[in-house]
């Protein structure tokens, strides 16, 4: 199960006018930021050349939100290094995506842009 047409077109407005707005265009062919939907998680990904294969590109995930669909509300997380998500402790669940791209954003535990 995941996300309804409805929904996933919001989803793509806000996460991905985020996305947008985050790289400066004269960066965009030195750093990519995107997001995949998948069920009911949504994942922000950086992407950048490899620093010894320019032509291959890695992606590290910065941000996951989580749609939990029983009580209509967001949690955000933060990937550690293992690759394992924690949750993000500065935001409690909400229904507001908007807060969640917000606290990303702002990102006051530096656990999301360093």
């Amino acid at each position: 199960m995941g996300f309804s047409e409805l929904e996933k077109q919001r989803i793509n407005k806000m996460v991905g006018e985020y996305c947008d707005r985050k790289i400066p265009e004269h960066l965009r062919n030195q750093i990519k930021l995107f997001y995949k939907i998948r069920g009911y998680d949504v994942k922000i990904i950086e992407s950048r050349p490899h620093f010894i294969h320019k032509n291959e590109w890695t992606e590290l995930p910065v941000a996951r939100m989580k749609y939990d669909a029983e009580s209509m509300s967001w949690q955000l997380f933060w990937g550690r290094a293992s690759g394992r998500w924690e949750k993000y402790p500065n935001l409690r669940p909400t229904k507001n995506l908007q807060r969640l791209i917000d606290e990303i954003e702002k990102d006051p535990l530096h656990v999301f842009w360093g």
